[in-house]
C-alpha cells in the first residue's frame, strides 16, 4: 500500500514538472538565509529533494533546510536530518493551497504564499523561490501595494499597472534564476492574498489587460503614494527621461492623508549638511539666507537654483524626508520643512487613484488621467 502510494506520488511530482507554473519569484534574494522553515500549510505537499521524494508535508508537520558550508543543503522532515542536497521542492497538487516561510538565520517575518517552493543553495546562502501563476501573483501584489479598504475601481487600475510592470520586466532577475523579487525593486509581494473578493474580481475582469502606446510598448507604470499635487518629472528623481510620462497638476489627491508634512530639523545639522557635501557659500549673506528661507511652489530638481548644484533627492535621503517637494524657514531656533506627497511622485498616484475611484470614476478614466499616452490593450503572458 504505502509503494502504490508513493508511485501515485512521484507521478504527480513529474506531471507538475511537465508542466511548471509561469513565474518564478525570488522570496528576499538580497538576504543571507542560512537556515529557513515551512509550515503552517493548507494542504499536502510533496518535498521532493533532487530526485528523491522525502514525503508529504501536511498542515501539522514542518520542514526546515540549512546551508551547510560545503554549499549543500540539509533538510529536517519528520524527525530525520538528511544530508548534501542540491535542489528541494515543495510541490502542491492542488491550486490555491499555501505554505509558510519563515527564516531563523537570519530572523525573518513568517508569511504564507501560494504555489510552489524551489530552494537552492547559491554561493554563501540559500536561494527561495515562489512558483505561482501570474493572476494569483498580482492577487498578493495588489494587497501588498494598495492595501485593503479600496474601491473595486481603485483595484483594478492596480491590476492593469502592476500586471503591466511585470510583463515589462519578466526576465529582470533571469541571470539569477527567477523573473522578480518579492521587494520594492520589483513589486511588493508579502504575502498570499487574504481572501478579499474585491481584490480577486478586480484582477480576474482585468486579466491579460495592459497598458501600451502606439508602437506597442509597455508603459512605465511607476506610482507613488501620494505626489503633492503635481506628479514629478522623472528626470528629477533619476536623471533620465522617460518617454510618455509628462508632469501634471492633480487635483484629486491634495486634501487626502498623506498630501503634506512637516519636519524639524537642527539648524546646525541642517548648515553642516549644505557646507561639507557641497561647500555652500554661508558667507554669502544672500545665498545663506536662501537656505533657511526657500519657498517651492512647483516640482524642482535642485534646492533653491541649479547653480548651487544640489539635488533635491540628495536632502531627502539625507534627512529622511517623504518627499523631494518642500519649502523651509526658520522658526522658533529650528528648520521646519513644509512638505507635499509621499514618495517619488512620478506616474500615478494611488492617493488621487482612491479619490478618483470614490468619486465614480472607472478603471480606464483613472488610467487615462495619469498615463494618457498609454491604451489598454488585451495580451497573453509569456512563460518564463
Amino acid at each position: 500500500m504505502l509503494r502504490i502510494a508513493l508511485l501515485f506520488a512521484l507521478g504527480v511530482y513529474f506531471a507538475f514538472f511537465s508542466n511548471a507554473q509561469p513565474l518564478r519569484i525570488g522570496i528576499a534574494p538580497a538576504k543571507k538565509f542560512t537556515r529557513i522553515k515551512f509550515s503552517n500549510a493548507s494542504g499536502d505537499y510533496f518535498i521532493v529533494a533532487d530526485t528523491s521524494l522525502i514525503g508529504i508535508l501536511n498542515p501539522t508537520s514542518s520542514l526546515e533546510v540549512i546551508f551547510d558550508e560545503k554549499g549543500k543543503m540539509d533538510l529536517i522532515f519528520a524527525g530525520a536530518r538528511r544530508k548534501g542536497f542540491n535542489k528541494i521542492k515543495a510541490i502542491t497538487a492542488v491550486l490555491g493551497q499555501s505554505l509558510e516561510f519563515s527564516s531563523s538565520l537570519p530572523l525573518n517575518k513568517a508569511r504564507s504564499f501560494e504555489g510552489d517552493f524551489e530552494i537552492t543553495s547559491l554561493n554563501d546562502r540559500l536561494l527561495v523561490v515562489n512558483e505561482v501563476d501570474l493572476e494569483t501573483y498580482l492577487e498578493g501584489v495588489l494587497e501588498s501595494e494598495g492595501g485593503e479598504g479600496q474601491q473595486k475601481e481603485y483595484y483594478k487600475v492596480q491590476a492593469v499597472i502592476s500586471r503591466t510592470f511585470a510583463q515589462k520586466v519578466i526576465n529582470k532577475h533571469a541571470h539569477e534564476g527567477f523573473n522578480l523579487c518579492n521587494q520594492e525593486h520589483c513589486q511588493a509581494y508579502l504575502h498570499k492574498r487574504n481572501g478579499s473578493s474585491m481584490i480577486d474580481s478586480a484582477v480576474s475582469q482585468t486579466r491579460n489587460q495592459v497598458l501600451k502606446n502606439e508602437g506597442d510598448a509597455y508603459a512605465p507604470t511607476f506610482f507613488s503614494a501620494n505626489c503633492g499635487g503635481e506628479t514629478c518629472d522623472p528626470s528629477f528623481i533619476w536623471n533620465e527621461e522617460i518617454q510618455g510620462l509628462i508632469p501634471m497638476l492633480d487635483t484629486f489627491c491634495t486634501r487626502t492623508k498623506q498630501a503634506t508634512w512637516v519636519k524639524r530639523i537642527d539648524p546646525t545639522e541642517w548648515k553642516t549638511f549644505f557646507v561639507e557635501k557641497y561647500s555652500f557659500p554661508v558667507d554669502d549673506s544672500v545665498s545663506y539666507q536662501l537656505l533657511f528661507e526657500s519657498n517651492l511652489e512647483h516640482r524642482k530638481a535642485f534646492f533653491i537654483h541649479p547653480r548651487y548644484g544640489i539635488p533635491l533627492r540628495d536632502i531627502r535621503e539625507k534627512f529622511d524626508l517623504k518627499s523631494t517637494f518642500f519649502s523651509v524657514r526658520f522658526d522658533n531656533n529650528q528648520v521646519l520643512l513644509s512638505g507635499r506627497g509621499y514618495g517619488h511622485g512620478v506616474g500615478l498616484c494611488q492617493e488621487g487613484a482612491m479619490n478618483m475611484a470614490r468619486k465614480g470614476y472607472d478603471y480606464t478614466q483613472i488610467l487615462g488621467y495619469y498615463f494618457p499616452s498609454f491604451h489598454l490593450v488585451f495580451t497573453s503572458f509569456e512563460r518564463y
